[in-house]
């Protein structure tokens, strides 16, 4: 049975490594444009909400998720 803390870091891991890879795609200069544009700010946005999500899930402890 997977407890809330299990689903917590798995949520955690996911956004963690999305907003990784957005800063990265930047970074690494893919595409035409140069800076975020929208839908990057849209995205590290949505991983930082996945990211809080996951950070309550883990505080919830081991009751089944």
């Amino acid at each position: 049975m997977v407890t809330k803390r299990q689903l917590g870091i798995f949520v955690l891991i996911v956004s963690l490594v999305g907003i990784a890879g957005l800063i990265s795609v930047d970074l690494l200069g893919a595409g035409e444009w140069g800076g975020f544009g929208p839908l990057q700010r849209l995205g590290i946005g949505l991983g930082l909400g996945g990211a809080a999500v996951g950070l309550i899930l883990i505080r919830l402890g081991d009751r089944p998720a």
